[in-house]
């Protein structure tokens, strides 16, 4: 059968299909459009906070007050203000965790910290120099963080009222400034001159990465999961990837974003436009909702704790309070927790981790901070295998996300055991202390064996004196010692898992060795470098008559210039080479220069120059200063000694540096700069110390760190001594040219510099 439909049948039924979809279309728009539920009159509002349990709403003025709204009834509760009144805005405020303060930030260059229950001011925080734009509270409420039109973000001791540290790399107005959820980071965002955001390590103060922008930062906000950090500058507002600092997407805005919000589950981010609000979708970066009313500029958006309100401050003098729309439901896990998990090496591993729930389904499911040797099944949530090293203590984070990009994570601590062995012993379980002749062949001397443990074993002998070789396959000792000296030595062996057991012994090597050359100052038969640092040690020393002082090698009664050329010239003369001297080794040198120095002291019974002494550890640089000053003095026109000089000249003045305490621990410029492809880093320690030297680039993310060990006091700038940069990262690759900055920390001390790479 045929059915005949004519035109006009077919546009009727077109327009009854446009109107009703319309109509599903509005309606569903003005279901999901949030309400206006209440409008609170005031002075033009910089700042709005929502208290911990959603029941009050702070507000910040231009009226230099601070005031507090019911949620519920919109009624004014309190109004906190100084006595006297003081003509000065409040920019900022925020409550602490617990709900029991208010911090604000005011025109007065100062922080107050007000009592949420009787409105009375707890403290005042002084120390800024400029207004305050942005407060903020750590997560457990131990700290303040302060931003400042003085250029500075300050951390301050909320018990104490005290300040813990100022961080001074901005170079504008600093408008925000945020705490990551678990507390671990700040980040700071300026104005025009230095649009940046910063984010800075929380408890030490120190600049973990730099996120670029083309205009001024008006404030920054971590995701409730610390994954995302939000920032507005002028017409956008920027997502960042937390971690890596890699640009997300950016939401474009038609007007000035003054504020961010993220709401307590994550879907959702609020931001001023102008004069209305927009809402966001957090994951797909789509515009949900504009929120018109505000007739002046929209300065600070805040969600109540439950999500279900937004309230707006605008300088038109209100704060307006939105009804939101709930998002689906919240993800959960069931059971909702994991507990810490502890796994042997060797012992396999089936561990089903919690599904999730609520949301919108299909789950996708993450897990970090594997272990070598386990793999975790993303379908059906089991992590299996056995572990094959042990690790300590390690934070591990389970994550779902749902279809609409919302999370939920649950965190445990993963920590892997060796495998239980007996204990390594040796056989015999001593070695006796060794005494031996300064060239002269020593026997073959084998060392115990081990046995228990996890058989085969590694043999490691450190240090052993020069001369000296030890043998790792058989576990002996042979060759000629070389130089007169007593030596510490740790013997260590090491089973197949990593187990070790050491014993310790002392080599001492002794005796004049033969030629009895008078230039061979220490006895060891060579004439080096060490003959040449003992007899500047002793500089300056006049020897009593009746003593034999090795130093005073021409023997006329005083340490002076003629024995330190003579040296040098035996040197030479010995084949040492001074002119081709490796002057990196100079420090070894000294060092055994130090010890057998007190030793030829006590032997001889005769004091240093000056009454000073030299004992290991404790060494004045009179003496080597003196010899410094002397050689400098002297002519070298002398054909014969010009080379000499100039060499002895630069070897004194490394072996002052090395006795050198200076009084402050500094970070110099490195040398060469620019430099391709390899530059040192000089440094000066006031105190032994831990040494680490780090290397970023232009980001802030770190190229390579140079782990330089535990070094006591002294200055640290030739080359032999200064830290050095290959140009390559911890790949081992060269980086590019461009800028870099390398960060010195010794102990308590850190410090930053810039480097420049020209290829």
């Amino acid at each position: 059968m045929r059915i005949s439909i004519n035109m006009r049948t077919v546009f009727s039924l077109v327009i009854v299909l446009l109107l009703v979809l319309t109509f599903n279309i509005a309606t569903s728009f003005a279901q999901d459009a949030p309400q206006l539920i209440n409008t609170i009159n005031t002075d033009y509002v910089f700042s709005v906070a929502f208290s911990p349990d959603g029941t009050t709403i702070a507000s910040g003025s231009r009226d230099y007050t601070v005031r507090l709204w019911d949620v519920a009834t919109g009624s004014l509760r309190n109004t906190l203000r100084r006595d006297p009144i003081e003509v000065h805005p409040v920019y900022s405020v925020v409550f602490s965790p617990d709900g029991s303060m208010i911090a604000s930030g005011n025109g007065d260059y100062t922080v107050h910290l007000w009592d949420v229950a009787t409105g009375s001011l707890r403290n005042t925080l002084v120390g800024h120099t400029s207004n305050i734009y942005s407060v903020a509270f750590s997560p457990d409420g131990n700290t303040l963080a302060s931003g400042s039109q003085d250029e500075t973000v300050r951390l301050w001791d909320v018990a104490t009222a005290t300040l813990r540290n100022t961080l001074m790399e901005h170079t504008d107005i600093v408008f925000s400034v945020a705490f990551s959820p678990d507390g671990t980071t700040l980040a700071s965002g300026s104005n025009w001159q230095d649009p940046n955001v910063r984010l800075w390590d929380a408890n030490t103060g120190t600049l973990k990465s730099t996120l670029e922008h083309t205009n001024g930062i008006n404030s920054v906000v971590f995701s409730p999961d610390g994954s995302t950090l939000v920032s507005a500058e002028s017409f956008k507002v920027h997502l960042w990837d937390a971690n890596t600092g890699t640009l997300k997407s950016t939401l474009e805005h038609t007007a000035n974003a003054l504020s961010v919000a993220f709401s307590p589950d994550g879907m959702t981010i609020a931001s001023g436009n102008g004069n209305e609000v927009r809402l966001w979708d957090a994951h797909t970066g789509a515009l949900r909702n504009t929120l018109a009313g505000h007739t002046d500029t929209v300065r600070s958006v805040a969600f109540s704790p439950d999500g279900s309100t937004l309230a707006s401050g605008s300088g038109d003098g209100t704060v307006r309070l939105w009804q939101l729309t709930p998002t689906s439901a919240t993800i959960t896990f069931s059971p909702d927790s994991v507990p810490d998990q502890t796994f042997t090496v060797g012992t396999p591993v089936n561990l089903t981790l919690p599904s999730a729930t609520g949301g919108t389904a299909p789950y996708t499911y993450t897990l970090s901070a594997i272990p070598a040797g386990l793999h975790f099944d993303t379908t059906t949530q089991l992590l299996s295998g056995t572990p094959t090293a042990a690790t300590p203590a390690t934070l591990a984070t389970y994550t779902a996300t749902d279809a609409t990009g919302q999370t939920a994570s649950l965190t445990f601590t993963i920590t892997v055991t060796d495998a239980p062995t007996t204990g390594i012993t040796f056989v015999p379980s001593v070695i006796d202390d060794l005494t031996l002749s300064v060239n002269t062949p020593m026997e073959l001397l084998y060392l115990p064996l081990a046995e228990g443990g996890t058989p085969p074993y590694t043999y490691t002998l450190d240090p052993i004196p020069a001369g000296l070789v030890f043998d790792a396959v058989i576990q002996a000792l042979s060759g000629t010692p070389t130089t007169v000296g007593t030596t510490a030595a740790t013997y260590t062996a090491t089973d197949a898992i990593g187990t070790s057991a050491s014993l310790t012994f002392t080599i001492e090597v002794i005796g004049d060795g033969p030629g009895g050359d008078a230039l061979d100052v220490n006895g060891d038969g060579q004439v080096t470098i060490i003959d040449l640092a003992i007899v500047a040690l002793f500089y300056g020393t006049r020897v009593p008559v009746g003593v034999s002082l090795p130093s005073d090698v021409n023997v006329d009664g005083i340490v002076d210039l003629s024995d330190l050329i003579a040296v040098a010239q035996g040197i030479d003369a010995a084949g040492g080479g001074l002119n081709q001297l490796p002057l990196w080794e100079v420090e070894a040198a000294f060092l055994a220069a130090v010890e057998q120095a007190a030793e030829i002291e006590a032997v001889a019974g005769a004091p240093m120059g000056f009454g000073t002494h030299v004992l290991p550890g404790e060494i004045t640089s009179g003496n080597v200063a003196a010899a410094l000053l002397d050689v400098k003095h002297l002519a070298t026109g002398d054909v014969h000694l010009g080379k000499e000089l100039a060499v002895l000249s630069e070897l004194l003045y490394l072996l002052a540096e090395l006795t050198v305490t200076p009084e402050t621990t500094a970070l110099l410029p490195n040398y060469p700069n620019p430099f391709n492809p390899e530059t040192w880093i000089p440094y000066h320690l006031s105190k032994a110390a831990d040494v680490t030297l780090t290397v970023y680039d232009m980001r802030g993310v770190s190229v390579r760190e140079l782990v330089l060990g535990h070094q006591g006091a002294g200055v640290y700038q030739s080359r032999g001594r200064a830290a050095y940069w290959d140009g390559r990262n911890s790949s081992g690759e060269p980086v590019a040219s461009g800028v870099y900055f390398y960060t010195l920390t010794a102990g308590d001390f850190t410090a930053t510099r810039k480097m420049l790479i020209r290829k």
